[in-house]
């Protein structure tokens, strides 16, 4: 009897060394797959239906609570937590891949998009008016943008004041504050949730 059950045990102990080397593999094309367990990435391969990776996307991106799919299964987009969404600048096919090479495709969408995306956002800043601004662009690319050019003006007021302008410095002052009685103003104003949140970061 014991030698039944220690060839049993052995039996499922390889067993079970054979399937984390399976999941290893999928993990090594995809490593975010790291981030869930093995039950929950069985979960997903187990299935051939591009919504199985939902429940775990924010394990999966931080704060990305769904991809965007449409009718012929590509891939158009994300959704923050919050309910912000962006469309990829190029969609991605899921039918005929691997969920790990799909996933891959995914991430490097993502980040080609929000980086085209940021740069669009940075270069209309001087452009638009600024609270249209805000809460025309996702939160993170509003901070991202808000600070290259606080940084640019921050440097620029440097260079006028070296030149001779001494009242450069006050002069942007009054333009910051400026900025920000116009984002206090917004925020008194009958806004929706997702903009009001936005405005708070």
């Amino acid at each position: 009897m014991y030698s039944a059950g220690s060839t049993q045990s052995t039996w499922v102990d390889k067993c079970q060394k054979m399937l984390s080397e399976y999941l290893d593999t999928k993990r090594f094309v995809f490593p975010r797959f790291y981030f869930i367990s093995d039950d929950e990435l069985l979960s997903i391969l187990g299935s051939s239906d591009p919504q199985a990776v939902q429940p775990f996307m924010l394990k999966l991106f931080d704060n990305c609570k769904e991809i965007q799919l449409n009718r012929t299964k590509l891939v158009t987009g994300m959704e923050s937590d919050e309910g912000e969404r962006y469309e990829f600048k190029e969609y991605q096919k899921t039918e005929g891949l691997a969920v790990e090479h799909w996933m891959t495709l995914v991430d490097k969408e993502m980040q080609s998009t929000l980086k085209k995306i940021t740069k669009e956002a940075i270069f209309f800043y001087s452009k638009e008016e600024r609270t249209s601004w805000v809460r025309k662009h996702l939160g993170m690319v509003a901070i991202v943008g808000t600070q290259v050019w606080w940084t640019w003006r921050v440097e620029d007021v440097f260079r006028k004041v070296r030149e001779g302008n001494k009242y450069a410095m006050k002069q942007e002052s009054s333009k910051q504050t400026d900025d920000l009685n116009n984002l206090i103003g917004l925020v008194r104003q009958d806004i929706n949730n997702l903009d009001l949140s936005l405005i708070h970061i």
